[in-house]
């Protein structure tokens, strides 16, 4: 299976980013940026410039979030980001991006129909949070 890379970004009130998919390719309601490398692009250089193309918030890599996350065509690694200043428009495989609690963020995901992507999102969320806590950032714990 080939890999892909992607990223979570959760700000500093602990909201994090979701982009929805122009006409909820891939059977997605709300998900995360990622994608395959282009040639000669590394793992955090493939996830920078997708989270730029499909959000148009530009990241900064905090840490690697632990774990591989399998999805429907590819075996995905993510890394935590933190927003940074500027917001550019995003490409057109994204009809829209939201901020989310963690709550928000688990209602919409299970929105998804595709199942395998819906649990890999919800995986993935539950991490980037902990992993998020861990570097003793500030996240509401409730909702």
């Amino acid at each position: 299976m080939e890999k892909a890379y992607g990223g979570v970004i959760i700000n500093e009130q602990g909201l994090v980013l979701l982009r929805e998919p122009k006409k909820h390719f891939g059977g997605y309601a709300w998900t995360f940026a990622k994608g395959r490398p282009d040639p000669g692009e590394s793992s955090e250089q493939t996830a920078l410039r997708e989270v730029r193309e499909e959000t148009g918030v530009r990241g900064e890599i905090v840490a690697r979030i632990p774990g591989s996350f399998l999805g429907s065509t590819t075996d995905n690694e993510y890394f935590l980001m933190v927003p940074m200043e500027g917001k550019e428009d995003f490409k057109e495989e994204t009809q829209a991006v939201r901020w989310a609690t963690r709550g928000e963020a688990e209602n919409l995901i299970s929105q998804t129909p595709n199942a395998t992507g819906k649990e890999r999102d919800l995986r993935l969320l539950k991490a980037a949070f902990a992993l998020f806590r861990s570097l003793e950032h500030r996240v509401p714990d409730s909702e």
